[in-house]
Order: C-alpha cells, then structure tokens, then sequence
C-alpha cells in the first residue's frame, strides 16, 4: 500500500477553505429559508381552506418523494431553460436546498400543531385569543 500524500492537501488548503466557508452559508441561509418557508406550508397544510391546503399537500408530497439531488439539477438545469437565463451555482443550490428542507419543515411543524391536545386550544379560545395568538403562544 501506498501512502497519503498531504503535500496535495497543503497545495489546495486556501481552495478547501474557501468551499468550507461556502458550504457553512449554504446551510445556514438554506435551514433558516427553509424553516421560514417550512413553516408557512406547514400552516397551510392544517388549513380547513381547500385552495390552500392542497396545493401545500401537493408540495410537500412531492418534494419529499423525490431525492435531493434531482431536486438539484431541476433547478441547475431545467429553471435556466424556462426561465430564460441561468441563476447561478449558488442561488440555484440556495433555492433547491430550502425548497427541499421547507418540504421536511413543514411536516415536522403540522405534526407538531396536530399533537397538541384539543382541550389546550380550547382553553386558548376560553382566554378569547384568536388563532394567530394561538398558534404564536400555545
């Protein structure tokens, strides 16, 4: 057996750096966009609204039925064709990741709501809170 070369390492280090830090803002911006979008689907698909339930069940039914890195390449390789120019490396994985993560997100956040127990927003509405307070404080 061979061994390691570092020396390649050492050559590339300010190259590894550089995609290190790339990757640390990558999943900062996409778990902070997709806790934000995660959230608002999540809402939506508690909603007693048909026009707005179904197509929050569509979203995320879909995206998480499909593996990440399609995900990816739609956006990479499809949005430039449609949209007529191309987004960028970053904004293209950027919107791939919190569209992705959103989808996950929003199954955590509506499980979360459902588990609460009927008589806590029942107590929230006894307290004349309106659903905004409720869902902000219970």
């Amino acid at each position: 057996m061979g061994t390691f070369d570092w020396k390649v390492i050492v050559d590339n280090f300010p190259f590894l750096m550089r995609g290190l830090g790339m990757t640390f803002q990558l999943a900062i911006i996409a778990t902070i966009g997709g806790l934000i979008l995660g959230t608002l689907v999540g809402m939506a698909r508690i909603s007693s609204r048909a026009y707005i339930y179904y197509p929050a069940t569509v979203f995320v039914n879909l995206l998480r039925s499909i593996p990440l890195i399609l995900v990816i390449f739609w956006f990479y390789f499809l949005v430039p064709i449609i949209a007529g120019r191309p987004l960028g490396d970053f904004l293209s994985a950027t919107i791939a990741f919190v569209i992705f993560e959103a989808s996950y997100f929003a199954e955590i956040i509506r499980a979360g709501i459902q588990s609460i127990p009927k008589g806590q927003m029942q107590a929230a509405q006894s307290t004349a809170m309106n659903y905004r307070q409720m869902m902000q404080y219970v």
